[in-house]
């Protein structure tokens, strides 16, 4: 909480994304105070992290009635220039646009397999659960190349019910910057069809 006040910037980010990272609900009046930084990077890294922080036990959820309980696991990657923040940062980014989609809620971090069935079960819910992977990052042109995977699986099982793909290119030089840009971009090109893939496995479950 210290460093979030350092004198300089870069420490004040890496200090804001590490609280995100650790869930420290406690420290959201420090980070909430950051978000007024004079700091363009440092206000960007306090609203993600107020956002994150905010909603650690409480339930996440879309627009109108629950259908589809949906779990999010941890993007994996074998390409380079990936960091471990990048990924943290891409789960928490699948998460946000996922409860932007109708019907869609978030199962909890510490839900069990076992309670997780129970709940499904008890609320009449379809339950799915993400994988999802960076293929691909790198310069290309005057922009940055992303390519991801997303893959639908059902939960708390893991039998396989799509296989969802993106890709996305920020304008300008590679940084951490243009690189988040195309990694989001992937994402939301890869989610394009999750609304469509829920609803026929709706379908296919009232039949």
């Amino acid at each position: 909480e210290r460093a979030v006040r350092d004198k300089h910037p870069a420490v004040r980010v890496s200090a804001i994304s590490s609280l995100r990272r650790l869930g420290a609900k406690e420290a959201l009046p420090t980070v909430q105070r950051a978000t007024r930084d004079r700091n363009r990077s440092v206000r960007h890294a306090a609203n993600g992290a107020v956002t994150a922080l905010e909603a650690i036990g409480e339930r996440q959820r879309g627009p109108g009635e629950t259908r589809h309980l949906v779990a999010v696991g941890m993007p994996g990657t074998k390409a380079d220039r990936v960091s471990r923040q990048m990924l943290f940062d891409a789960r928490i980014f699948l998460s946000e646009k996922l409860i932007e989609l109708s019907g869609v809620e978030l199962a909890p971090d510490d839900l069990s397999p076992a309670d997780a069935k129970r709940e499904i079960a008890r609320r009449r819910l379809r339950g799915y659960y993400l994988e999802s992977s960076i293929v691909t990052l790198k310069p290309r042109g005057n922009g940055v190349r992303a390519v991801v995977s997303v893959i639908v699986l059902s939960y708390p099982g893991r039998d396989m019910r799509a296989m969802l793909r993106g890709a996305a290119t920020a304008s300008g030089h590679y940084s951490a910057g243009t690189a988040e840009q195309a990694v989001q971009g992937a994402f939301v090109g890869a989610l394009r069809r999750l609304p469509q893939v829920l609803a026929v496995a709706a379908a296919k479950g009232r039949l």
